[in-house]
């Protein structure tokens, strides 16, 4: 009866149900929790609306796996009368955006629990990481030929898809690359600051003047970004350092009699 994806659609469904329930918990809301915020709280509100949200939308995953027995050509071809199962296209082009995906499901975890700007950014990724995906996984099969489809997704994606990771990449090195400024001392900073520097100036120079493989170049930008994402997650952790007011005498910044 249950196929291998609905399997893993309804196991992360219980994970996410296992997952409200003690985030509720923690959070100082078990009557609402066991109730469904019938009665009582459920705690933060965010958070649990969130993965009670993500448990509904796996039940629908895993039962539409069910329904379609993860898209079988013999048992489609079988229940729709057809005398020839039709031939599966296989992706052309290798895909990072399960990584991309994990790495939006990080931030969004993340600012949950240290901070806000952590939990919009993975909203962000998620989303431009669905549309992304959506459009390749639709142009892998347009039609039977890959190199076809290789020139259909560039059309569609082509305008936007680098200006868009552009963005997202660049919005990913702030936020990660701020926090660390904020929590260390203003000489840590300056020291910080420029090692980041070198490293993003050495590795692009040597991605330009050495022909690397896509492999290499994909692995640099990944420990570029789980770097990023470290050093983030430690700064909001920590904190802001206190900022020191010039020019203000504190004998003298109160009120005069």
């Amino acid at each position: 009866m249950f196929t291998w994806g609905s399997k893993f659609f309804f196991g992360l469904m219980i994970g996410s149900i296992i997952g409200a329930v003690a985030y509720g918990v923690i959070t100082g809301g078990a009557l609402g929790v066991v109730s469904a915020g019938y009665k009582g709280g459920v705690g933060e509100h965010l958070g649990y609306t969130i993965l009670v949200f993500a448990a509904v939308a796996l039940f629908l995953l895993g039962l539409v796996s069910v329904l379609v027995r993860d898209g079988d050509a013999e048992i489609l071809a079988a229940r729709v009368g057809a005398d020839i199962v039709p031939a599966v296209q296989m992706p052309a082009d290798a895909s990072f955006w399960g990584p991309l995906t994990a790495f939006g499901v990080a931030a969004l975890i993340i600012g949950l629990a240290l901070s806000k700007i952590f939990f919009v950014l993975g909203i962000a990724v998620l989303a431009v990481v669905t549309f992304m995906w959506a459009v390749q996984a639709w142009s892998d099969r347009a039609t039977g030929d890959p190199e076809v489809n290789r020139v259909v997704r560039h059309r569609v994606l082509g305008p936007i898809e680098i200006p868009m990771l552009g963005l997202l990449a660049i919005a990913v090195v702030a936020i990660g690359v701020s926090r660390v400024f904020l929590a260390v001392s203003a000489e840590w900073a300056v020291i910080a600051g420029s090692v980041f520097t070198i490293f993003v100036f050495g590795s692009a120079v040597l991605m330009s003047k050495v022909e690397m493989k896509r492999s290499i170049v994909t692995a640099i930008v990944a420990v570029g970004a789980l770097a990023v994402l470290a050093g983030g997650i430690i700064g909001a952790s920590v904190g802001q350092r206190s900022f020191d007011e010039h020019g203000v005498d504190p004998e003298h910044s109160g009120e005069e009699g």
